[in-house]
């Protein structure tokens, strides 16, 4: 009778432990954390030169956490000319924005691909041609090299470009998806 109390004590306590355990080993998670961009659209003209070309301007402020990245996605017509500039906020870093421009796979800017362990700039100006054999899909990317994601860069840019003829938007900032 005391195996049978024992065997049945032992049996209700496994029966009880076993699933707490299954639960908690089910009910962990990983917390995965990416960071984040906020950026606000500062001014948007519409003007017209004196050859009575329209152009439109664009001044955007960003805000990127370390490791982030921020893109602006252009519909250009080959021959339309594009000039940008950016600066940083003076960041503790130094500078930390790495900056590219591409075209489908081709790198238009910079010239050469920057490493990983670039450190960045805090400014920088740059003027480009939309050409037929790069298609009429652009892409400007703005990278914090810092992987701290407590290590914040406001990047200020104006792009400068031509207004597209259809009254369409030239300028688009693709939605974040994590």
């Amino acid at each position: 009778m005391k195996n049978n109390k024992r065997g049945m004590a032992i049996m209700l306590l496994t029966s009880t432990i076993v699933p707490l355990l299954l639960i908690s080993c089910v009910g962990q998670t990983t917390t995965v954390t990416t960071p984040t961009r906020s950026y606000n659209v500062v001014k948007t003209a519409d003007i017209t030169d004196l050859e009575g070309t329209k152009w439109q301007i664009y001044q955007l402020s960003m805000v990127l956490q370390g490791g982030g990245t921020f893109t602006i996605d252009m519909n250009l017509t080959p021959d339309h000319e594009v000039s940008c500039w950016y600066n940083t906020e003076q960041p503790s870093s130094g500078g930390s924005v790495n900056f590219k421009i591409e075209a489908g796979d081709s790198l238009i800017y910079p010239l050469v691909p920057t490493s990983s362990t670039d450190p960045g700039d805090t400014s920088d100006d740059f003027t480009f041609t939309a050409s037929p054999a790069d298609g009429s899909s652009y892409r400007l990317i703005f990278h914090n090299n810092l992987p701290d994601l407590n290590a914040t860069e406001t990047i200020y840019t104006e792009i400068t470009c031509p207004a597209n003829l259809s009254g369409e938007d030239t300028i688009f900032v693709p939605l974040e998806t994590n």
